[in-house]
């Protein structure tokens, strides 16, 4: 008698379960595990699993000593990285998360749900790395940390296996199809039986690798769908594959009807094409954050109690003192001890202006030291720092791009039990029924299940995607994954940064004086003292006026960051800053609403320069776009609220929010995401969980680092009109991958009775099935921006 594991639901005879209270146990392991789920309250773990089933519990397993990855938090507690394996669905996740966070001295638990990575922060006074890992153990799942150096490599390995199956499966079906095209010419012209059988024996060869070296992934996942008491398009692949295989090996050898290598190396080709590139869009969508933290991996310069020397920011201190200067990224959070400093911090606000740094000020690490220099203490460890826990909370965000399930994995499993039911029900009529020969039932049985393979089915959303992609990289579209470009094209609200988003990065000038007297090639020459940005966009705006480089003898040059350049020349004071920077030098000026440059000559203003915002190129025909598409439109900034204000009435758009810090704009698009599929466009480090929140986050070339991991897609013209380009381009391809599962489904429909009648034999369903993909594929050569 067959009996089912009440713990990990496989079936095992009677006499080799272990009963105990009514429930039975395929061994120790399983019954140990259901002991402590009952004995913790965790009875409902067996309710969210589902039908799904798990491997049996091995108590046995030997843990190995991962010590060497603990490191301590500011707190001086202990944190980790572990991978769990074993995990099979959310249900996994959720017995995992329960059994550690009641323990005592577990403090802080996170798991990633698509990369199964749990953070973990612990007492070791009261809880042992050993005593972790065992009570993962316990519960039927095995633990091991962290290791990025082998993460890669496993990636890399499975990289390399895809693209080698890939290889071999188009290089088997372009040479089998030469063979292929004597054959059927031969069959309606006449061919010599050695020679037909020759031809025969190629395509065996040929077909024999694709089926089971490039085929095998599909075999594994048939074998796991059955094992989990399902059916999915793998099962039907195979199945089918495999069924016109053997008929075709014992056609072969007994020379009786025709062998369908060639129909089964171009199903197995197609539909792993499809597969391959599932595979690597999502592999690179998932777990950049070892690229994130290599952002934060350098030396910087630290005091050793005699001068200044570089150490590894990861062995920095809090109360080390370090020194920044002109250019330098700052990486840990601290307080200013002494010198000053102009300091761009857009990255992290989205202010358009620099920030004077004095001592007592506070620094954040992202942003980087424009000019100056000054020597501040550590207030944070490296692992603490504000972007280090933007990348932890980027890491660990569970709401994180939650893909609706495409409409071929839909009807995928429905689908394929009505085809193998229909293909045994087409044996059973004909042989049963029609008393016709075991033969002539299985070629008539085997010509359903050929003509139904679902190639079509299977090529409709990948080939669509594909020569979307390509489409879109044509225009400088870079869409990170494919699964984006569906999810894009349901998206109902866009959310936008301001800064560097619908604005450039530079100020333009918006008005300037320039007084008959001045002489502009030493006013040239002055600004180009200081690297501030405004002294670079007066320089620039100055060349265009025709100034030049002379070589003029400045003397005693004070660069006063954030404020203002003083300098001497043949005697004369020069001095070129902010309205405040010259009060302080006793010369009136006007009052200025935006950003200001002034120049004065031995206490005369000469010239003045005063800056905006500048809408960047086709900001206003995006959002007339998004209106006329009934798309929502709205801002979210770091910058201070007159300029978002200014710039919301420039555009039309009535929703915008500014002073948000990064966690503001995450929690908005989490707000907002409840109800609606949100596209967020930003560009800064401020931006990176927003877009790591959002449905579909957008981001430009010139965006930071950060911002260009967290997006799905870059647009690399760093132009609004790439954006109203990929959105069309993501709705015309989704009105396109509905054509072609409607051609498919309309194709199924019609020829599926053929078959079944016996009107279509094999080598006719396999050219049908042929022609249902090519159609398929030249309506998805239809699709445009």
């Amino acid at each position: 008698m067959i009996m089912r594991c009440t713990h990990c639901r496989l079936n095992f005879k009677k006499e080799q379960m272990i009963e105990e209270k009514g429930n039975f146990f395929c061994c120790k392991g399983c019954q140990s595990v259901y002991r402590i789920l009952n004995e913790n309250d965790l009875s409902e773990f067996y309710e969210k699993l589902g039908n799904v089933s798990l491997n049996p519990v091995n108590l046995n397993q030997e843990s190995r000593n991962y010590d060497e990855f603990i490191h301590k938090n500011k707190e001086g507690l202990s944190e980790i990285y572990l991978m769990i394996h074993g995990i099979e669905c959310a249900a996994c996740i959720w017995l995992n998360e329960k059994i550690l966070i009641k323990q005592k001295g577990i403090l802080e638990l996170d798991i990633n749900h698509l990369t199964h990575k749990a953070r973990i922060v612990f007492d070791e006074n009261s809880i042992t790395l050993k005593q972790i890992l065992t009570l993962i153990q316990s519960i039927g799942y095995k633990a091991s940390a962290y290791d990025p150096t082998k993460a890669q490599k496993k990636a890399d390995m499975t990289k390399r296996e895809f693209y080698s199956k890939l290889v071999v499966a188009i290089a088997c079906v372009m040479n089998i199809m030469w063979v292929a095209v004597a054959k059927y010419a031969g069959f309606f012209s006449g061919m010599q039986s050695d020679i037909k059988d020759i031809l025969n024996f190629a395509e065996f060869i040929l077909c024999s690798p694709v089926l089971f070296y490039t085929g095998s992934s599909f075999y594994k996942s048939a074998f796991l769908a059955a094992k989990h008491k399902s059916l999915n398009m793998d099962t039907l692949v195979i199945s089918g594959a495999t069924l016109a295989f053997l008929y075709s090996i014992w056609a072969m050898f007994s020379r009786l009807g025709e062998v369908y290598f060639d129909s089964v190396a171009m199903i197995i080709c197609f539909v792993f094409i499809g597969k391959y590139l599932e595979v690597f869009s999502k592999k690179r969508a998932l777990d950049t954050i070892d690229g994130l933290n290599d952002f934060l991996q350098n030396e910087i310069l630290v005091y050793d109690g005699e001068k200044f020397s570089p150490k590894e920011v990861q062995k920095v201190a809090v109360g080390d003192l370090i020194l920044l200067k002109s250019g330098d990224k700052i990486l840990i959070d601290g307080i200013c001890e002494k010198g000053e400093a102009s300091v761009d911090t857009s990255s992290l606000n989205g202010e358009n202006e620099p920030k004077l740094i004095q001592k007592g000020d506070e620094l954040n690490s992202a942003c980087i030291v424009l000019d100056g220099s000054v020597e501040y203490l550590a207030t944070k460890l490296y692992t603490d720092s504000k972007l280090s826990q933007i990348i932890k909370l980027l890491e660990f965000a569970h709401s994180k791009k939650a893909k609706l399930e495409s409409l071929v994995s839909q009807i995928s499993a429905y689908f394929s039990r009505t085809i193998l039911s229909l293909a045994l029900l087409c044996f059973c009529f004909w042989f049963f029924f029609k008393h016709a020969s075991v033969e002539s039932s299985l070629i008539n049985a085997i010509s359903v299940l050929i003509i139904a393979c679902p190639c079509a089915l299977a090529l409709a959303t990948p080939v669509s995607n594909l020569i979307a992609l390509s489409r879109a990289l044509k225009q400088s579209i870079l869409f990170k994954s494919s699964s984006v470009i569906e999810d894009l094209s349901k998206c109902d609200i866009a959310v936008f940064d301001k800064t560097g988003v619908l604005t450039q990065s530079k100020l333009n000038i918006k008005e300037f004086y320039l007084n008959p007297h001045l002489n502009i090639n030493e006013l040239y020459n002055f600004v180009k003292l200081s690297n501030h940005p405004l002294s670079k966009n007066v320089a620039l705006f100055l060349e265009q006026k025709g100034a030049k480089d002379e070589n003029l003898d400045f003397k005693e040059l004070s660069n006063i960051q954030a404020r203002g350049l003083k300098a001497y020349l043949n005697g004369i004071l020069f001095l070129g800053g902010s309205s405040q920077f010259l009060e302080e030098h006793h010369i009136q000026s006007k009052e200025f609403e935006n950003s200001h440059f002034i120049f004065a000559k031995g206490g005369e203003i000469l010239a003045f320069f005063e800056f905006q915002s500048v809408l960047r190129k086709g900001a206003k025909e995006l959002v007339a776009y998004l209106k006329e598409k009934k798309i929502r439109t709205m801002i979210l900034s770091g910058d201070n609220n007159s300029a978002v204000q200014k710039i919301a009435h420039e555009l039309g758009i009535n929703e915008f929010k500014a002073s948000c810090l990064p966690e503001d704009k995450m929690q908005m698009i989490e707000n907002l995401s409840q109800k609606h599929k949100v596209l967020f466009v930003g560009d800064g480090v401020n931006d990176a969980l927003a877009l790591n929140y959002a449905a579909v986050s957008i981001t430009l070339k010139e965006g930071s680092d950060l911002a260009i991991e967290s997006s799905d897609i870059l647009l690399l013209k760093n132009d609004l009109d790439s954006l109203q380009k990929a959105l069309s381009l993501s709705k015309n391809t989704y009105k396109i991958i509905k054509q072609n599962l409607a051609l498919s489904i309309t194709y199924n429909a019609l020829t599926i009775p053929l078959a079944f009648l016996g009107l279509i034999n094999p080598l006719i369903a396999a050219l049908s099935m042929s022609l249902s993909s090519i159609m398929v594929i030249l309506n998805a050569l239809r699709i445009k921006e």
